[in-house]
């Protein structure tokens, strides 16, 4: 059962970080921090030294990668979104931390998709606002789902 905590914390307040950001386009810094927080807390009292290791390599990892991406972007990635990316990055890395580079690739391959059918069917424009974090949250559970069931 243990195994499931980390998902499960990243299904409840990941998913209502998701639903706040889809509704505002923002991702608050106090739902943000306890998300970290309760995943940090969480993996420590789990206590798997070399996948502890792991999950946070792999965040910090996710959260350079993003805060390399937001600077580049000159804003049009929010800082909320890099934020985010901890938490996320400390989950991915748990269950699958040589998958943080392919969630992050998935997560702009589903967000482009989207956006694109969204334009094409005219619920918005190039100019649009866009809510990057569902999608950051909905890649980072595919990605960790499988690694659920496979014995170490």
């Amino acid at each position: 059962m243990g195994n499931f905590i980390p998902l499960l914390i990243l299904i409840a307040l990941g998913g209502k970080l998701a639903v706040v950001d889809y509704q505002t386009h923002r991702l608050p810094n106090r739902l943000v921090g306890w998300l970290t927080v309760t995943q940090l807390v969480a993996l420590t009292f789990l206590w798997q030294p070399e996948k502890l290791q792991a999950a946070l390599l792999t965040a910090i990892a996710t959260t350079v990668t993003y805060t390399f991406i937001f600077l580049l972007s000159r804003g049009s990635l929010g800082m909320g979104d890099v934020k985010f990316s901890f938490p996320l990055g400390l989950t991915v890395g748990w269950y699958a931390p040589s998958a943080w580079f392919l969630t992050i690739f998935l997560t702009f391959l589903l967000a482009g998709f989207v956006s694109i059918i969204e334009i094409l069917l005219r619920r918005k424009t190039l100019k649009s606002r866009f809510a990057f974090g569902p999608y950051m949250y909905l890649t980072s559970i595919l990605v960790t789902l499988p690694k659920l069931f496979v014995i170490d």
